[in-house]
């Protein structure tokens, strides 16, 4: 990344973050006719958590800074939810003007509701999500084969080693023969601290852990999560495929922003180059696209991630808007595709329509 591109990145993150702190506060001051007073400490309110995100995202690079990361984090959620509400409510004080005060105190009292509520459905935890798959050609011996997915665990942003620890518990009680992590596993250089691989050491199953990249592989660096997988013993499928005991293929595509990097990108063919005919074939992709594609190829089963469910308004409705499998299971023709919401989150721990994933997908003829 060129330094003149990093600046104007930069400079619009700031720009578009400035201007909604600023569409907030006018909502507010306008519709409620705040005095003088009330707007230099409603000004005063909205700097502070500005700046506690901005201070945040740039020591946590430094140095463990949980409290005020997670603070910052929250921050981001609350006016990313004001941002949606209050342009509900702008659109209404349009049509209803007379209603107007009125209205921005149900906005307010709307943003503290989804707020807590999806504060609330993060601190419960990931939930176990129980689904079974027909798959065409499964050995009989193989009936009820289970594979448990974890996508996006963003480990080093907000899940802590003693969340972690949790997750892993809960996956080895379902002593499950495969374990898929389907991309964005880390944020950052978290082999410093040896308790992630530790912990995700201890993940077991019959036929082990393997992976793929996400996006955030290689925005922290790809170098890191390799040595992540090598200490954590897990098998990382770059294009590339693996045949279980000749008889289920793992095909792992490589995450998109490989080529802005200027690494290969993904590349299903050449995945699928030593892969036989006739045996169940699943495809690791951390994005919900390609299906189509795959299932032209024969793939079964795909899983992915990425998209996280939106997380939190607005972003929950734009991901059901630009993707066409933005979270649970789809079918086309015979195969199937699961998008898992995610195990973790990235950015604002907060969930409002959905719950963080842990995945049980049982094959069966």
């Amino acid at each position: 990344m060129s330094k003149l591109y990093f600046v104007v990145f930069i400079a619009i993150v700031l720009s578009v973050y400035t201007a909604m702190h600023g569409f907030v506060y006018w909502r507010l001051v306008s519709g409620l006719s705040l005095t003088s007073g009330q707007r230099l400490a409603l000004k005063l309110l909205l700097v502070a958590g500005a700046l506690t995100f901005i201070a945040a995202e740039f020591l946590s690079r430094l140095t463990a800074v949980y409290p005020l990361l997670y603070a910052g984090s929250l921050w981001l959620g609350v006016l990313a939810i004001a941002l949606a509400v209050f342009l509900l409510e702008l659109a209404f004080s349009l049509l209803f003007p007379q209603q107007r005060r009125l209205l921005v105190l149900a906005a307010l009292a709307l943003v503290f509701i989804i707020s807590a509520i999806s504060v609330l459905n993060v601190a419960l935890g990931p939930v176990l999500r129980q689904v079974k798959i027909p798959v065409r050609g499964l050995a009989a011996d193989l009936e009820g084969f289970t594979i448990v997915q974890l996508s996006d665990l963003h480990l080093g942003n907000l899940t802590s080693t003693r969340q972690l620890r949790r997750i892993v518990e809960r996956v080895n009680a379902l002593k499950p023969d495969l374990i898929c992590v389907t991309g964005d596993a880390l944020d950052g250089d978290i082999c410093r601290d040896e308790g992630y691989c530790k912990i995700l050491c201890d993940l077991q199953a019959r036929h082990g852990v393997v992976a793929v990249t996400g996006n955030h592989e290689f925005y922290a660096g790809i170098d890191k999560f390799l040595e992540l997988a090598r200490r954590s013993n897990w098998r990382v499928l770059r294009n590339q495929s693996w045949i279980i005991e000749g008889r289920i293929a793992v095909i792992g595509l490589e995450e998109d922003s490989a080529t802005r990097f200027k690494l290969p990108g993904p590349d299903l063919e050449a995945a699928l180059r030593h892969v036989p005919t006739g045996i169940p074939k699943i495809l690791l992709y951390h994005r919900p696209s390609k299906f189509a594609e795959a299932v032209q190829r024969g793939i079964d089963l795909q899983l992915s991630g990425h998209t996280h469910a939106g997380q939190i308004p607005p972003m929950d409705l734009l991901v059901w808007l630009i993707y066409k499998y933005p979270a649970g299971l789809y079918r086309l023709g015979e195969s199937y595709i699961y998008t898992s919401p995610g195990t973790g989150t990235w950015g604002p721990p907060m969930r409002f329509l959905s719950r963080s994933q842990i995945v049980e997908l049982v094959l069966v003829r």
